[in-house]
């Protein structure tokens, strides 16, 4: 069967995020389209929940990746070639459309032929901490536009199949394989588009320990996107000075804005940890090699609580 779109949600131990998800998904304007599970190792019920909706609806699909053998782009790799439409959405799990027309606003942009990549807002969910938000309200912001910079994400990204067909994620990388594949499909003559109404709440429930490991593994991937794209700015946001830079920037940004905002963990002690885990783990992936045998369950399965 034929849909104008498809949906690959990744999904691991996201049972209560899934039961949330589903019924927005499924009230959306634009109706046909097709959901696509990749489930890497879930025991919390999220297979029961979505094994209860496939039997339900003829649109909803579910595929397994192994622990052992998971990363990101692997992991899209097997939903993406199990859509049957032209047009590809990444959503995570814990990503909440904030409207029925979400999914138009993000396939509409396409009409424009040269419109390769769409990625949508990403706003913070209630329970997200400050600093996260901060971080989010700072990189998913302003009008809807074709980009300059290669800058998305997988939480709320759209793409032509027809591309991934040429590129693929690339599965090695620890993280940022969005932003690579963006740098590929822009070397090819790709537009990239920002939708703001496209938007969604992100859910993060993390720990300090898996922050770090977050933004360690995306310091590891990034040092290949560096290499691979001859990008000369990995000296400077290696060093020691630019992650205490970096640290001190995100405390006095988040002090500056804490007032205005409604999101959880303000005070000084939150902020402090958070940055700090933020940029130790910059500075860990860009300078300490991590044994290969850690790799898997450091940072792909790490403790989120």
């Amino acid at each position: 069967m034929k849909f104008d779109s498809s949906i690959v949600v990744r999904c691991l131990n996201e049972n209560h995020n899934i039961q949330k998800l589903l019924p927005i998904l499924l009230s959306q304007k634009s109706q046909n389209f097709e959901i696509i599970f990749v489930d890497s190792g879930s025991t919390d019920g999220t297979l029961e929940t979505i094994e209860e909706y496939v039997n339900k609806n003829s649109n909803i699909s579910l595929f397994h990746i192994k622990k052992n053998e998971f990363t990101f782009g692997k992991s899209l790799n097997i939903g993406f070639s199990k859509a049957n439409s032209q047009l590809i959405i990444s959503l995570s799990a814990h990503c909440f459309p904030t409207s029925n027309n979400w999914l138009d606003d993000m396939i509409n942009p396409f009409s424009n032929s040269n419109i390769g990549i769409v990625y949508g807002k990403q706003s913070p969910h209630e329970k997200t901490r400050f600093s996260e938000g901060s971080v989010q309200n700072k990189w998913f912001s302003g009008k809807s536009m074709i980009k300059k910079d290669i800058f998305l994400n997988n939480g709320n990204a759209a793409y032509r199949k027809t591309i991934w067909e040429q590129i693929k994620f690339d599965e090695s990388l620890t993280g940022l394989e969005d932003i690579y594949f963006g740098l590929e499909a822009s070397k090819s003559g790709w537009d990239l588009y920002y939708s703001n109404e496209a938007n969604v709440e992100h859910l993060h429930e993390e720990n300090y320990k898996t922050i770090r490991n977050r933004y360690r593994r995306e310091a590891e991937a990034l040092k290949v996107i560096f290499h691979d794209h001859k990008i000369d700015a990995r000296e400077n946001a290696s060093s020691f000075n630019a992650c205490i830079k970096g640290f001190l920037r995100g405390i006095i940004y988040d002090m500056k804005n804490k007032k205005l905002s409604p999101l959880p963990y303000r005070d000084i002690l939150s902020i402090i940890f958070y940055r700090f885990n933020q940029y130790l783990g910059t500075y860990q992936g860009f300078n300490k090699v991590l044994e290969k045998n850690k790799l898997t369950d450091l940072y792909f399965y790490p403790p989120r609580q």
